[in-house]
Order: structure tokens, then sequence, then C-alpha cells
């Protein structure tokens, strides 16, 4: 696991810095992280930022910093003492507590230092577990929020009644012709039209040629988005193996734009 830089030699600032920096080392990006460990982008964004104001709490917040910590194999601690000092409107401590080098006696004690570091270790796990849960049931409300009204019921047909035979002064009514579907609205000249069909969770991001975001969301299993936009359109898509993709109407293969189940690519 990497550490921080001992006294006296230069530091990242905040820990928010240091992961920010340990993770541009790697080649990775936002999307990349959030994809590994189920944090949203908007979180690593807060945690890269030091906005530890943003994110669910104290507690938590600190066990999102270790847990982003040890993914990118930093030591953690320090990293978890300077996020609690700024969450308690402090400066973090920058100095180095020297080493003390007092004896322990062995025997006994050990087993209660083992023993406390594993009901640590399983309170801190606790913590993340329901931490996790509460982003995601946060996410799935805000989902919930934003997704299209189911379609009101249609009433029930009525049974077709026999129809009385015409009379001589009655012509027989035209039959009316069958229902057709409502077809695609047409394309826009100079516009690209991405249908995505999400059979898994998915983050997807797409942008337009001014950089402007068109779509940037986890999409839900079983949803679908329609997004049309100036290309090119750059799109980031999560969970590729989980996605249909078409332009155009015309289906297109991720397999070709997707490294470590993420696709990459830039429709002209």
């Amino acid at each position: 696991m990497t550490d921080l830089p001992p006294p006296g030699e230069e530091r990242p600032a905040s820990p928010g810095r240091a992961l920010a920096a340990a993770r541009e080392a790697r080649g990775l990006t936002v999307a990349d992280v959030a994809m590994r460990i189920k944090f949203s982008p908007r979180q690593i964004e807060a945690l890269e930022g030091d906005d530890f104001g943003a994110l669910p709490g104290g507690t938590f917040a600190r066990g999102m910093v270790r847990a982003y910590a040890r993914f990118l194999d930093l030591d953690p601690e320090p990293l978890v003492r300077d996020a609690a000092a700024a969450l308690d409107g402090r400066a973090p401590a920058i100095a180095a507590v020297p080493d003390l080098k007092v004896p322990f006696q062995q025997g006994p004690r050990r087993s209660g230092r083992i023993y406390a570091l594993l009901s640590l270790a399983v309170i801190v796990a606790a913590g993340l577990v329901v931490g996790d849960w509460v982003l995601r049931a946060r996410e799935e409300a805000r989902l919930a929020a934003v997704a299209p009204p189911a379609p009101a019921p249609q009433p029930a047909a009525a049974e077709p009644q026999p129809a009385a035979a015409p009379t001589a002064d009655e012509a027989p009514a035209p039959q009316a012709s069958p229902r057709e579907e409502p077809a695609s609205p047409p394309l826009v000249e100079g516009v690209k039209r991405v249908q995505l069909e999400f059979a898994q969770d998915s983050w997807v991001e797409i942008r337009d040629a001014e950089g402007k975001t068109l779509l940037s969301q986890v999409n839900a299993a079983g949803s679908r988005r329609v997004v049309e936009g100036v290309p090119p359109l750059t799109v980031v898509i999560g969970n590729a193996s989980g996605v249909r993709m078409s332009v155009n109407d015309e289906a297109l293969d991720l397999k070709p734009f997707t490294r470590v189940d993420v696709a990459r690519l830039t429709l002209d």
C-alpha cells in the first residue's frame, strides 16, 4: 500500500487532491472509479474536491475516503484524519506523530488488541454497507422522480353486439381501418439520434459538439433512453455488456469500443 510522503517532503495539501493525483497517475477517469467502487460520479468529484459536506454524514464520508484510498493502494489513515479535520472545521494535521517506541507486553494483551482490531473492522464494514444502502435508496428515489409516468390504463372495449341487417333505405357503414403503431419521428438533418436499452443498471454520459451534457445519470435495468444532439457526440457507457445501442435507428455493436466493461466512442 502506498504511504503519503514523510514529514519534510512535499505532500498534497488535502485528502481530495491526494486521491485525484493517485487516480490520474493510474490513468483512471472518474467514470472508471465510479463503476469499480459503486460510488456515483458526483460523490467521486465531491471526495476529490474536499467537499465532504456534500456527502451523507461524517461517519459515511470518512468511510468513503477510506474505501477510495484503499482502491488506489494509498494508506487511508492520514487521509481519513485530514478529512475528519475538514469536517470538524479544523485545519488538517500535517506534522507526523513521532514513533515513541513504547514496548507492549506480549501475551493476553496481544489477543485483546487483535480482538479490538477485528471489532473495528466489523464496525467499519457495517458502516460502509449502511452507507451504500442509503446511497442506493437515494439514487432509486431520484430515478423514480425523473422516470416517465406510466401510461393510463385504456378502458376495456365493450363486447360487440350483433349488427342488425341493413334495411333497403340504409347503406352499410364503411369498416374502420386498424390502428397503426406511431412511427418514430423523422430525423432532423445534422442531428444524431441515440437510442439506449438497458438490460442492467448502467451509468451513461453523452455530450454534444459544444460540450453540453445531454445525458448523465444511472439508468435502471429495463429502462430505455432516446437522446438527440449535434455531432460529434462523445459517449461513455458503464456496464456496456448490458446495453443495446442504435444510432439513427441502426444497431451499433459496442464491443469494439469497450474496455473493462466501459465503452467510449465518438459519433461523428
